[in-house]
């Protein structure tokens, strides 16, 4: 009988592993660009450290973007139905919709956080997330948002 020592959080190898980031650049993108960028980047990055709890974090960024659905419906129904009357009302039920994604976004980013720090301590190649973050919040932002030009999709992917 053998038996093999295990560390939970411990990466697993992956075809996509050239692709390792920081979860600190996804993090970032999603708080300069918008969900869109930093939600798909830690989908990607999850599967690409070979991260263990990669289905947990896809888990959450998918309550995320139901959330954010839900979220975006209501501030648009309580809008249309004249109770969003001032500026600031609706500055904040947008803030509201800004904190889930926040919210959302650091719980993947501690999940993530975890497994990147294993996979760099036992030499796994990171990549600088910069030029993606750079090259996608410049001109990857207004290119999304043109595509969807509808305040609602506006509001769940920004």
């Amino acid at each position: 009988m053998t038996s093999t020592y295990h560390i939970e959080d411990e990466p697993q190898p992956s075809k996509l592993s050239h692709l390792v980031v920081n979860p600190f650049w996804p993090l970032l993108g999603m708080m300069l660009g918008g969900v869109w960028l930093g939600w798909l980047w830690f989908v990607i990055n999850g599967f690409a450290v070979g991260s263990p709890t990669r289905w947990r974090e896809l888990s959450w960024i998918m309550i995320g973007l139901l959330g954010s659905i839900g979220l975006a419906i209501i501030i648009l129904v309580l809008d249309n139905q004249g109770f969003l009357q001032t500026r600031s009302s609706l500055q904040y039920a947008g803030l509201v919709l800004i904190v889930w994604k926040i919210t959302i976004s650091y719980i993947v980013f501690l999940l993530q956080q975890r497994t990147f720090e294993l996979y760099e301590y036992y030499g796994g190649v990171v990549k600088n997330g910069i030029w993606v973050l750079i090259l996608a919040v410049w001109f990857g932002r207004k290119a999304v948002l043109n595509l969807l030009p509808f305040d609602f999709w506006i509001l769940v992917i920004s």
